[in-house]
């Protein structure tokens, strides 16, 4: 843990005290995707554990459809819009 000490002066006011932070020197760069694309069956992991950030992370959304359906009911897509039929 660092500490700064000092006075930070305005016109009408006077601040006094001690600033103590966790120093980051020592922390490596992540180099890794800052944008992703979230699957909707996979778990997907970034390595940023001990490691600093130089932007923000953005995790896309899923897709996600709404059709009407032969049933007169809704059909719903969540990830991918693709028919799938199904033999039994």
């Amino acid at each position: 843990m660092e500490k700064l000490h000092g006075t930070l002066s305005a016109t009408s006011a006077t601040l006094h005290g001690t600033l103590s932070a966790r120093s980051v020197i020592d922390a490596e760069i992540y180099d890794g995707a800052y944008s992703v694309h979230s699957e909707a069956n996979e778990v997907q992991i970034l390595p940023t554990a001990n490691k600093q950030l130089t932007k923000n992370i953005t995790v896309e959304k899923i897709p996600y459809y709404e059709t009407s359906n032969m049933s007169d009911g809704i059909t719903i897509y969540i990830g991918d819009e693709r028919e799938v039929e199904i033999y039994g």
